[in-house]
């Protein structure tokens, strides 16, 4: 059964995680009954060093909105995470181009993470890395605007199909 939602990114330390736990977070207020609550949400990176712990600023950035993410560990993106895949959210156009010429069978559902965001006019999640504490806060706000939208098309769409 394809029920993953994979969040998308190069390194899977910054951006991806952040996604990863904010949607898990969004989906925790959701009703009992909600289909998003039958999901596996997880986070992975097109160059990812498995293993690799969250960036310092990323763990900082979520843990001012009541989130901990200090115990993640990176992970690269697998041919079986995107055969189990229902929809893959990735921080960058680049990261679909990559899902779509070194994979077989890419998802259907793919976008990126700020695609879901009606009328936006910047569809990629810039890169954090490296840089102070105000990025990563600025690109975790930048995938929390998503945040309700992505829920909103995955409830839509498994009501849609059950």
């Amino acid at each position: 059964m394809k029920n993953k939602v994979i969040f998308l990114c190069t390194g899977n330390i910054c951006r991806s995680p952040m996604g990863e736990a904010l949607l898990k977070h969004a989906i925790e207020a959701r009703p009992k009954t909600s289909p998003v609550r039958g999901l596996e949400i997880i986070s992975a990176g097109t160059s990812a060093v498995d293993g690799m712990p969250p960036s310092a600023n990323s763990v900082s950035a979520l843990v001012r909105v009541g989130i901990d993410i200090s115990s993640y560990r990176a992970e690269s993106l697998t041919q079986k995470m995107l055969d189990e895949c229902y929809a893959l959210f990735a921080m960058s156009r680049s990261h679909i181009d990559e899902v779509r010429n070194f994979y077989k069978n890419p998802p259907e559902r793919m976008f990126t993470v700020r695609q879901m965001i009606p009328d936006c006019q910047h569809p990629d999640v810039p890169d954090p890395y490296g840089g102070p504490l105000s990025e990563y806060i600025e690109v975790r706000d930048e995938i929390a605007e998503a945040i309700p939208h992505i829920v909103k098309y995955l409830e839509h769409e498994l009501k849609k199909n059950s």
